[in-house]
């Protein structure tokens, strides 16, 4: 009886070990190249290789090569072992010339083409804004045709309301086709319009393959700062007030729930981004290095 229930319970601690695992190997950890941009365009090489010292398995481009070709760029990403997952397209390139995009993404060898951002707003300009998702989604079917994902990343923007009352962000994917036009949610900006962000991962289960990871401070969202008070002059967020980007873990971001949220929906990427250095920080890599050891303790 006693070898029985031995065997029970090691079968049962197997399992566990073998569902942990698969958890952590269901996720690879990458980071968007804009936040280390300046240094980008000093050394290409030295920068790329920080990023892969620092343990990052692949990157995200942002449509700049400091002058290298897609072919420099893809030989020098693999020498390095950094897959090339993504890049950030602007939409008017993606109008004006899809089949130089399509090309160069090929050569590069990613998965995804990226939407950064878009010009029309929902509250400002609520009929172009629905006019450029239309687009979009015109842009998702040719780029799905040559055989790519279109995603769209967001900021804060989205989440204002069309004068119906729908969320701008419901719209473009409400509106457009989930074969052509996927999710990349940025978890940072999602948060800072007040959306609920684990429930915006389950809500696009399927749809979401990359997941901007990223945090922030705001001066009265939280009654303790984890990290370092942030002054008036502060840090950098972008002309906010009281705003500053964080690495992961040191804002206000409920990036447990962010990650168990994506660990049930089907979520490949992990993306950190750090548009900008916090207040105090060594240099640009220091906040990716603090996010790259957060994931890989807490997957």
């Amino acid at each position: 009886m006693r070898h029985k229930i031995l065997f029970s319970v090691l079968a049962l601690a197997l399992m566990t070990g073998c569902s942990g695992s698969k958890d952590a190997a269901q996720f690879h950890i990458g980071l968007q190249l804009y936040s280390v941009r300046q240094d980008l365009q000093r050394d290409f090489r030295g920068t790329l290789q920080k990023v892969s010292d620092l343990g990052y398995e692949g990157v995200e481009f942002y449509n700049e090569f400091a002058g290298y070709t897609p072919e420099q760029v893809r030989a020098l990403c693999d020498s390095l072992g950094l897959t090339i997952f993504s890049n950030h397209v602007p939409v008017r390139l993606l109008m004006t010339d899809p089949d130089r995009v399509i090309a160069e993404s090929r050569i590069l060898g990613m998965k995804y083409i990226t939407i950064p951002s878009i010009p029309t707003r929902p509250a400002v300009d609520p009929e172009g804004f629905k006019q450029t998702v239309a687009a979009i989604g015109e842009i998702g079917k040719k780029v799905r045709a040559a055989g790519f994902e279109l995603l769209y990343h967001n900021h804060d923007f989205e989440f204002a309301l069309l004068p119906d009352g729908t969320v701008g962000h419901d719209y473009m994917f409400a509106a457009t086709d989930p074969a052509d036009v996927g999710v990349e949610l940025d978890v940072c900006w999602a948060d800072y319009a007040g959306a609920n962000v684990p429930e915006l991962v389950r809500k696009y289960a399927g749809r979401l393959p990359v997941l901007h990871m990223k945090d922030y401070y705001q001066a009265g969202k939280s009654d303790a700062d984890p990290y370092a008070l942030v002054g008036e002059q502060g840090g950098s967020g972008g002309g906010r007030r009281g705003f500053e980007y964080r690495p992961l873990g040191k804002g206000v971001v409920d990036l447990a729930a962010v990650i168990d949220a994506a660990r049930q929906t089907g979520v490949t990427w992990l993306c950190v981004e750090q548009d900008d250095p916090s207040a105090g920080a060594a240099d640009r890599f220091e906040g990716p290095g603090i996010s790259a050891r957060y994931l890989k303790e807490n997957l």
